[in-house]
Parts: C-alpha cells; structure tokens; sequence
C-alpha cells in the first residue's frame, strides 16, 4: 500500500477493506452468526412506528431494510441497532472536561460516561443527553419549537452525532466514538477517515461529496429523519454558526474524523468582529494588528495572526499574510499540507504556491518535513 510516499505492507484491516471494495460490499451488509431469536429490534419497531406511522412486519422488513439476511441471519446493520446493540465497537465515550484541555487541571473531568449494550438510536439519544447536560445554556423546548439561544446548537449536534455513528469505520475493532466537552468548544472524534479517501481539510466545505461507508445505516436514519439524504449536512453545521466569529472546524486523517463546534456562549459575535476589526490588514502595512483581542476565543489562530506573523513576517505582503492566515485556519500545526493545497485554498497557481512557500520557509514560517508535505513551524518558547 502507498503511504505518502512510501510503499508499505498492508495490514488485516486495509486487506479486509480492499476485499470488501472488490467484492461491492459494505461492512453493515455483512452477515453474522446472530440468528433472529438471537436479538430484538424493539425500540427500533417503536421508532419506526412513530416516524412512519407504519409498523415493522418481523422478519419480511428486517429482510427487506437488510438487517437480516433470507437465511435468518443478521447482519452488522442489524446487530447495531438491535436492542442489545450485539457490536463491541458501537460505543461512545463522552467526557466533559475543566477548562480547555485535558489534564490541564488535577480532576480535570467534571463528568464522564460510557454508552454501550445498545441501539444506535439509544447511544445517539444518550451522546446529546450528555451534551446537554453539560451544556451551561442547554437547547430547550418551548411548545412545539426548540429554542436555539444554547451554547451548541440542537441541529448541529444532532447532524455530527449522526454523521458520526453512520458514516464511522466499524471494521476497527476497539474503536469508539468520542464525545469531548471543554470551556470553549465541544470535539467530536470518530473512527475511519474519509470514505473517498481524502482529507476534508483539502476539500472546500461547499463541494464535498456525499459518500457512505454504511449504506444500509445511513438508509435507515434517513427513513427515521434522523439525517437529510441530500447530503447537506455540512452547510446546516456551518449555517448555526452564521452570526458568530468562530465557525466548525473539520479534520481528518487516514484513520479519524474529527468535528469541532466553538460554544456559542463563549464565541465572539459577528457584528462585533466587524466593528472592532481584529484582522486589520490596511493598505500599505506590512504586519497584522500586534495587540491580542481577548474576545477572540480562537487563541491559537490570533496568537499566530498577532504574534507569530509579527515576529517572522518582516518584509512579507499582505496577500501573502492573507494567504498564510487563511492557510493555518485550514491546518494548524496538526496537519501536513502540499503545493497543491495552497494553491486551491489560496486560489492561485501551483508556482505561486512555490513562492509562498519559499518565502515562509525562509522566514521560518513554514518547515518541510519530506519532499511536498509542509507544516506550520511550532512557534518558539
């Protein structure tokens, strides 16, 4: 297999995700040694009910949604959401912890909990529960509406959540789904990366294609309106946070998918970055504004703006300041990045793209760590 620019041996996992490619299977399709008699789809029958008014005729449907197979055996699809919730892997860890790192404070968890033994409906009901209770400013319900003045908005916890349990790799044996709360900001971890496999780093947030590692789940939550099958998930994340500074942020690598949602609480609103201006790049100076904003939440994007490229960009224009900015929002210094990538983020050409980087190796900016992979150098103590 290629890595980079390595070729390596593939491992179990890789060679069982090629024999699925190849014979056109998804792992959710696949059947087990449950039988029927084995599990129940309860909860499952009484959701279905409620959001169809329909309800399931056992096994005819179950065949037919292909959680049971016509020999009476179920399948992955089926074993995640039956009532026993029969795969080890479908768990999700939630924890909610002090300040804004981990173990940044001595008992620095403030709440924890482990969901499993059970229905991907019930996990899912579970995480948001969790969310909200340890939400300061919690999404209510008043009559009919739910009341969107919270710190995480209901929509696009619910759209991360699902995103998360249906378009997660299960094929990683001892995986689990983390839900991450700090001060600031809430994370979303899930096992497997892209289905594509690119990273929605790379990609504009606009155009990224919808698709499905677990056709047979994301089918059913579509059924139960627990997900849009338009795939229009992204832009309703991003469009929560429309009158605030900080936006979502999407990471992912070869193994993970990472969302993180700032607290609204603690987030800077729009109006008020306009009118204060915490990115002055006027014409004719040669630096970006010195002076930190404490009501800039984002600290290591400002201190990178406000410090870092005070520091080192002696001499630089202010495009390519722009272009520089633009480009640690997208990667930080966790994630590596190419010539193609400027060029798209920075929409300019690839030999553009070559200056910019010869300028900022130069200045210490950006170090290279192998032949076209980059990365922020970490700013010094």
């Amino acid at each position: 297999m290629r890595h980079g620019d390595r070729s390596e041996l593939a491992s179990d996992y890789e060679i069982n995700a090629l024999i699925l490619k190849g014979l056109n299977r998804t792992f959710d399709s696949l059947a087990t040694d449950y039988s029927l008699s084995d599990v129940s789809f309860t909860l499952l029958n009484a959701t279905y009910k409620k959001e169809t008014e329909d309800e399931l005729e056992l096994p005819r449907d179950l065949i037919s949604m292909q959680l049971l197979t016509e020999e009476n055996r179920v399948t992955n699809a089926g074993l995640l959401l039956c009532d026993q919730g029969a795969l080890p892997q479908s768990r999700v860890v939630c924890t909610r912890w002090t300040g804004r790192e981990k173990g940044s404070v001595e008992g620095d968890a403030l709440d924890d909990k482990e969901f499993s033994g059970s229905s991907l409906i019930t996990l899912l009901e579970h995480a948001e529960a969790f969310i909200r209770n340890n939400s300061k400013n919690p999404w209510t319900i008043r009559g009919m509406r739910r009341e969107e003045n919270s710190d995480y908005p209901y929509k696009a916890v619910r759209e991360v959540l699902v995103n998360a349990m249906i378009h997660r790799d299960y094929q990683i044996v001892g995986s689990e789904i983390h839900v991450d709360m700090f001060d600031d900001r809430l994370e979303i971890l899930s096992p497997g990366g892209m289905f594509s496999g690119s990273r929605i780093q790379d990609l504009d947030l606009r155009h990224v294609p919808s698709m499905r590692r677990n056709e047979i789940i994301s089918d059913l939550f579509g059924r139960l309106h627990y997900m849009d099958r338009r795939g229009s998930g992204i832009g309703r994340i991003m469009n929560s946070y429309v009158e605030f500074t900080e936006k979502p942020q999407f990471f992912s690598t070869e193994y993970s998918f990472l969302v993180i949602l700032p607290n609204r609480s603690a987030a800077t609103p729009a109006q008020l970055d306009l009118l204060f201006g915490k990115t002055q790049l006027a014409a004719g100076k040669t630096q970006l504004a010195a002076d930190f904003d404490s009501r800039d939440q984002d600290w290591e994007l400002s201190y990178f703006r406000d410090a870092i490229l005070k520091e080192r960009g002696e001499g630089l224009r202010n495009k390519t300041l722009e272009h520089l900015v633009q480009l640690f929002d997208r990667y930080r210094y966790t994630y590596s990045f190419n010539r193609r990538n400027i060029a798209d983020i920075c929409s300019i050409s690839e030999n553009g793209a070559s200056l910019l980087l010869k300028k900022c190796l130069d200045h210490g900016i950006i170090q290279k760590d192998k032949v076209d992979v980059y990365y922020f150098a970490h700013r010094r103590e």
